[in-house]
Parts: C-alpha cells; structure tokens; sequence
C-alpha cells in the first residue's frame, strides 16, 4: 500500500521547546516606581497636616486680643499592611517526566508565583481596601482607589471624557494643595488614554524612562502643570462596570510601599506533604498616602472616553 504522512502512526511530534509569555500580570507601575519604605508595625500610621488658605478679611482691630485660628494642628492617617502568600507545589512525577521547556518544572512554577505575587501587589495597591484582621480573617490595606476622599467626584454613567473634563480634574489637584505638589501623574483604563490622546491640545510627546521600566507613557501639559498620563490594566474600566471607567491624578511623591520589617519578598522553603517539592514567596506590605488630598478620583466614564 502506499504510505502517507497521515496514515503513519509512528511519526514524532515537533514541540519547539520556546514559550513565549505575554501574560497582563506583567505591567505593575505603582511596584516598580513607587518609592519603598519599612514599616513596624501592622497598624502603619504617619502625620499629615493641611492648612488651609485665608477665605475672608480677617483683619484685628487696634490693640484686641488674637483669635486662635483651627485646623492647624497635625493629624494622624494610617493603613494596616496586608500579607500576600503564593505558594509552589510541584510533584515528584512532574519534576521526573522530559518537558519542553527548558530547566525543571520546580524552578518554573516558581517563576509563575512570582510574577503572580507582584501583580497580586499591584491589585492590592491600587483597588485594596482595609479590613482589620480577625481570627481566620485577613487584614487588608486600603489601596489608592479607597484612600482618595478630599477630591472625589462621580459623574454620570457614560460621561464623555473631554479637555475640559481632564483640565477640571487636574484642576482640583491645584485647589487642594500647594502649588509644588499638584498632581503630577494619569492613570486611567486604556479607553481613556486613548480618548486623551486624541486632544489637538495639550498631548505633547511620548517617552520611556530609562530607569523605570513602563511603555506608553503619554505627557499632558495642563493649565496647572505637566502630567505623565498612563494606562493602568487594574483602574476600573467601563468594560467590567458599564459606563463607569475611573480615572485618577495622582501626586506621586506622595504614596509609598511599606514593607513590615523583614518582610519585603522572599522565598521560604516548605518540608514537602508527600511526593513533592513545596514552598511559598511571602511578603507584607501597606500603601502610605501622605496626602491624600493631593490626588483626584472621579469615576463614572464612557468606556473609550
């Protein structure tokens, strides 16, 4: 009979032995920019104070008394750190059997929890928001989505981003705080960067930095300033939560990871449950937000602008 390819039971197969990773969880602005600070204590507190400007003509008259102004006085803001655990559990069949991926399976696995702790961290630092830990409970921190009050507005479902909306946000940032500390940073679902892109007016170029490893950044030049704006895959889009895409002006300087003392990532080895290898990345960590009202959350957004 005559032979083909297809009939031919003893063929190999062709497995390239090349795995090309383009997973989401990769793109994590706030840990790989944000400063880093330690904490130590889980109850993380530091001191914030707002003076307001004068509204009135508070003028004394000749020889009376002063009055004592308020609100002048520091306060306290907080967050609770939260712990984030991945762990690795790889069996002594896997470990045993060919792959096509080079190196063995455990050191693999182990790549893929890290990549997933970090974009863990990311979430919590944006979106997380802060439970005090009981017993069989964890604690949690408030991300920068929940710590955001001063300035918070929610528009109308399906609102159309615009410059003046853009300049109004921007704006608020100004209102707030002095003029050294004016929001300074976008960040924003992908359909409104695209939508902010598209102004004839203020866009003004694109840019890497060298030392911080995040692409399409766009610069906005405002009436109050120059503005890095960045799309961010964990801001809440219209498209998870219909016509209600977020966006936020943040002042950068002004948020920090604090890890617990010792507690900044690192690999534990675990004693194996059976036939396997086993072990975990753990790390605790809290989001500080100096000043909150530096920042600008308004939400509620078409889902491309």
């Amino acid at each position: 009979m005559a032979l083909f390819s297809y009939d031919d039971g003893s063929r190999r197969e062709d497995l390239l032995s090349i795995l090309r990773d383009v997973s989401p969880a990769a793109s994590n602005y706030l840990v790989t920019n944000l400063a880093k600070t330690t904490a130590f204590q889980t109850h993380h507190e530091w001191v914030v104070r707002n003076i307001a400007r004068a509204t009135s003509d508070n003028s004394t008259a000749e020889g009376s008394d002063f009055s004592e102004p308020t609100g002048d006085a520091p306060s306290r803001s907080d967050n609770l750190t939260a712990t984030i655990i991945k762990g690795v559990k790889v069996s002594g069949t896997e470990m045993a059997i060919r792959r096509a991926l080079p190196g063995n399976a455990f050191d693999d696995e182990k790549k893929v929890k890290l990549i997933r702790l970090k974009a863990q961290m990311e979430w919590s630092l944006f979106n997380g928001s802060k439970v005090s830990g009981a017993s069989g409970t964890a604690q949690t921190m408030a991300g920068i989505n929940n710590v955001i009050s001063t300035n918070l507005t929610a528009r109308s479902s399906g609102t159309s981003m615009s410059t003046t909306e853009l300049e109004d946000i921007l704006q608020n940032s100004w209102d707030s705080v002095g003029d050294g500390f004016v929001a300074d940073l976008v960040m924003c679902p992908m359909g409104l960067k695209r939508k902010i892109a598209s102004f004839t007016t203020g866009v003004t170029r694109y840019t890497d930095e060298p030392d911080h490893i995040y692409n399409n950044v766009a610069v906005y030049e405002s009436s109050s300033g120059v503005h890095k704006v960045i799309p961010h895959k964990d801001v809440i889009s219209g498209a998870t939560q219909s016509g209600s895409s977020h966006i936020y002006a943040l002042r950068e300087e002004m948020y920090r990871m604090s890890f617990l003392t010792q507690r900044e990532p690192f690999w534990k080895p675990l004693p194996p449950t059976g036939d396997n290898e086993r072990g975990e990345y753990i790390t605790e960590l809290t989001l500080e937000s100096l000043a909150e009202r530096a920042s600008v959350k308004r939400y509620g957004y078409a889902t491309l602008g």
